[in-house]
């Protein structure tokens, strides 16, 4: 017996998705759909890979063992170069760039970074008029879960983890944790700078990693830290006593 297949194209998809609202979804939730939305939305990554400038963009596979082509993040890397070099580079290595657009289909998760990479033709009508490598319009990462994505999966921390496979989510787990720190201190930080009383975390989130660091003791047996910044011209020396900033020196 012959079995035919049907392609569920056109009207009959736009039917069952009013009807079935998971079809494309999967088994996720449109509050968690939300919550990821407002987590990412507006916020910056930095790409710790090159991705290409295409709509196509890069695909990450969640279950990268037994399939070769794949390393150990879930990237064919074969594939990958080829589209770069064909295509050009949409968002470069440790380039930071803006979270435009965060899709949940039935299986993967597209994020689109700088506005989601051009499509094959943009793509390659650029790489003939424009020299260099560097293209405009961003691009995306498809996270791939090869099978239905639940609430789970996209759960902020669950899905921050999948991320940092690709990009740098420093920043949006900054903002996480910085919910709970005093008004004074979250105003500091947003304006880069730093108080006294600040933690060890929150002057990394200030000021970021100190270009020197040195343990102080003492003959009575108590210790502190002083961290060495350059910044703006200025020598910034930062003393920390049982875990707090206590002294801000600037010369």
């Amino acid at each position: 017996m012959k079995i035919r297949t049907v392609w569920l194209t056109g009207p009959l998809t736009l039917l069952l998705v009013s009807i079935f609202p998971g079809y494309l979804r999967g088994n996720t939730s449109p509050a968690a759909k939300q919550a990821l939305d407002k987590l990412l939305l507006g916020k910056e990554v930095k790409a710790l890979i090159q991705l290409p400038a295409t709509k196509e963009g890069l695909s990450v596979y969640l279950r990268p063992a037994g399939n070769k082509r794949l390393d150990e993040r879930g990237v064919d890397l074969g594939a990958l170069s080829k589209w770069l070099k064909s295509r050009g580079v949409g968002v470069d290595a440790n380039e930071w760039e803006t979270v435009t657009d965060v899709r949940v289909d039935k299986d993967r998760v597209e994020l689109h970074l700088g506005g989601g990479g051009e499509g094959r033709r943009g793509s390659k009508h650029a790489a003939k008029i424009t020299p260099g490598y560097k293209r405009a319009g961003g691009s995306r990462v498809n996270f791939r879960f090869e099978r239905e994505i639940s609430d789970g999966d996209i759960d902020p921390q669950n899905f921050l983890k999948v991320m940092a496979r690709i990009v740098d989510v420093s920043e949006i787990q900054n903002r996480i944790v910085a919910k709970d720190f005093p008004e004074e201190f979250k105003g500091a930080i947003a304006s880069k700078m730093v108080k006294e009383g600040m933690s060890y975390q929150m002057v990394l989130m200030a000021f970021g990693e100190a270009e020197q660091k040195k343990v102080n003791g003492s003959d009575g047996g108590d210790f502190s830290e002083t961290w060495y910044y350059l910044r703006e011209g200025h020598r910034w020396v930062l003393t920390f006593s049982n875990g707090k900033l206590n002294k801000i020196q600037a010369f």
